[in-house]
């Protein structure tokens, strides 16, 4: 039977990021894992929308946020896979140009492979881009999708790789 993945859960802000990119790198080590990034809402802001951000995101009303969404390059059966960005967002449309208007236009060095309305954004950067580059863009990009004004703090769910045991993930760094 297949071990249950763990979930780490941090609040942070864009300027002290650190305990982000030490899982970034530790998931990148381990090619398994992966990162949601949800944007802090005031308490106002959840309570006109009926509930809170994660029951939004699995029930039928549209979340008034984005989710970005960051996977290491996996292993495969074909080769080394890429590095993932994904970006699902309430706003109506493509989000690359939307983002581009805001701008926080996709890297012209990443390689985007979905941009679709109910789908979302998913974009490949270039092997190699340092995280903090990678992040930082997440973290912009989220920010002008939403349809809310937002606290400026950031929630991130690690779902730590299979093989790391909880005291495995305490002693990432």
């Amino acid at each position: 039977m297949p071990r249950r993945r763990t979930v780490e859960q941090l609040v942070f802000r864009p300027d002290a990021s650190e305990p982000v990119l030490e899982w970034m790198d530790c998931l990148t080590r381990a090619r398994d894992g992966w990162i949601n990034l949800l944007p802090g809402v005031p308490e106002t802001e959840v309570e006109e929308t009926g509930g809170g951000v994660f029951s939004a995101l699995f029930g039928t009303a549209q979340p008034p946020v984005s989710m970005c969404t960051w996977m290491p390059a996996r292993t495969q059966e074909s080769g080394t896979g890429e590095e993932t960005v994904g970006i699902m967002h309430p706003k109506s449309g493509r989000a690359a140009p939307q983002l581009a208007a805001a701008g926080v236009a996709v890297p012209s060095s990443w390689r985007v492979r979905q941009d679709h309305v109910r789908r979302g954004l998913i974009a490949h950067p270039l092997p190699g881009a340092p995280h903090r580059e990678t992040l930082s863009w997440m973290l912009r990009a989220g920010a002008a999708l939403a349809m809310v004004p937002l606290t400026g703090s950031w929630q991130a769910a690690i779902y730590i790789p299979r093989a790391m045991g909880a005291s495995d993930a305490d002693a990432r760094s």
